[in-house]
């Protein structure tokens, strides 16, 4: 499934009314608290959460994870979000988590702010890189900000993501996904298949696929797909290549396949994308 919605955030007996009514796990923001509430028989504050999750992901590049933080920072709503100050969010992120966060989901947090002016927009975290930096070199960040990176509390570690009681386990299978990835970075014109990613990893096809999937909310080959499509940007971005050059330095024979792929990604075609990121719109 392509289901934008991590499915594990989701109980067995609320999937199952919500297929009973035809409804999408990516769609349940299309429905009113009151009607989630009556169909799934839980909760206002549970009903709020599912309908908040599938709404955030409805902005492009954002998924679960932040949805989640968005959530527990009280936002419910992509709505809420309009003319929020994107520091003293992050601030209070921060002060929440114990730990400063990863700089990217300030990025996100500033995607999130200018999408609820901008429904229209198709502009991705990635893309408030430059202006997050240029705040940050401005204004710094308050001394009351906590020292202890983000990824060094417990939570965050890709080891403890993985279900796997003993700790050796826990550390061997992290490793052989980090294998995994490197493989993927090397080979993003050449492709990868399930297969050899798995023998990267030392793990069987079906292991693997199930294991990455629980660890990064992807399945291998779309996790590679996204690394594919940021390589596109950022040549899109920072040369003037030919698009069909673009597309095939990164892996993409095809050039209807890849127009269509970009689109389906970032809602706009390879040169819209080129021409409004250079200022030519």
């Amino acid at each position: 499934m392509n289901d934008p919605m991590n499915r594990l955030d989701i109980l067995i007996a609320e999937k199952k009314k919500l297929r009973a009514n035809k409804i999408k796990l990516s769609e349940i923001h299309l429905h009113s608290v009151e009607n989630l509430r009556a169909i799934l028989g839980v909760s206002k504050i549970r009903a709020m959460e599912l309908k908040a999750i599938s709404e955030f992901q409805t902005i492009p590049s954002i998924g679960i994870r932040f949805a989640m933080d968005l959530i527990s920072l009280g936002f419910y709503s992509i709505q809420e979000l309009k003319g929020k100050d994107p520091a003293k969010i992050v601030n209070r992120l921060e002060r929440q988590l114990g730990a400063w966060i990863d700089p990217c989901v300030e990025d996100q947090v500033r995607l999130c702010i200018h999408y609820a002016q901008h429904f229209d927009s198709r502009v991705n975290w990635w893309d408030f890189t430059k202006e997050r930096k240029a705040f940050r070199l401005q204004y710094g960040y308050p001394a009351s900000r906590p020292k202890t990176p983000w990824y060094q509390l417990e939570k965050y570690k890709p080891t403890n993501r993985i279900k796997a009681q003993n700790e050796i386990t826990k550390k061997d299978l992290n490793n052989k996904l980090q294998l995994a990835l490197k493989f993927m970075r090397a080979n993003l014109k050449s492709g990868v298949t399930l297969a050899q990613l798995a023998d990267a990893a030392n793990l069987s096809p079906f292991h693997f696929h199930r294991l990455f999937k629980s660890v990064y909310e992807r399945t291998p080959l779309q996790y590679f797909t996204r690394l594919r499509m940021k390589e596109v940007c950022k040549l899109l971005t920072k040369t003037k290549r030919p698009i069909a050059l673009v597309a095939t330095d990164c892996g993409f024979e095809d050039q209807s396949s890849f127009i269509r792929l970009f689109k389906k990604e970032f809602k706009l075609t390879p040169l819209a994308y080129r021409r409004i990121k250079s200022g030519m719109v």
